[in-house]
């Protein structure tokens, strides 16, 4: 038992001793939330969500993110709607984070997964997406536009999504 407790406290010095950053400098994670609107060629051909994100900063120019987007389409009636949430996990790569306006590369996996209403297994599947955004930085925070196209890969067929974002990264 003695010996397994100062295997750990060495362990935990020679930690201390490579790692020369401090916790304080580490870069805390940036939560995002936002609305957005999805054009499919699925069959709901248009849809309104929220969107949520959290980024995790690997430097200035790189991030590693999680998020999620929950999607309505509710244009066919109550019986007809349909809901949707997609978890995905993105590499963002901003172009120049220095600047007050700057666009980022976002690229990412995710699922596409029937919730409620009038859906079946078959609209969901695997999602590959790349697109492009824009921040914008303000005081405190920073607002953002995105356009992400994705693939749905379905049981039966792939579909298209052309979603549009719009919200606020605290």
């Amino acid at each position: 038992m003695r010996l397994g407790s100062a295997r750990i406290l060495v362990c935990l010095t020679i930690l201390l001793l490579i790692v020369p950053v401090s916790y304080s400098q580490i870069p805390r994670p940036r939560v995002g939330l936002g609305m957005g609107a999805v054009g499919s060629t699925g069959t709901n051909p248009f849809g309104l969500g929220l969107d949520t994100r959290l980024a995790f900063p690997i430097n200035p120019d790189l991030s590693i993110s999680a998020g999620a987007s929950f999607v309505n389409y509710v244009f066919q009636g109550r019986d007809g709607a349909a809901y949707f949430i997609s978890p995905s996990i993105s590499l963002i790569v901003t172009m120049n984070a220095a600047a007050v306006r700057s666009p980022y590369l976002v690229a990412g996996l995710g699922a596409y997964l029937p919730l409620a209403g009038d859906t079946s297994d078959d609209e969901a599947g695997p999602i590959v997406e790349v697109g492009i955004g824009w921040v914008f930085a303000l005081q405190a925070t920073s607002v953002f536009l995105e356009i992400t196209p994705a693939l749905v890969v379905a049981r039966s067929a792939v579909d298209m999504q052309l979603p549009v974002r719009v919200g606020i990264i605290l």
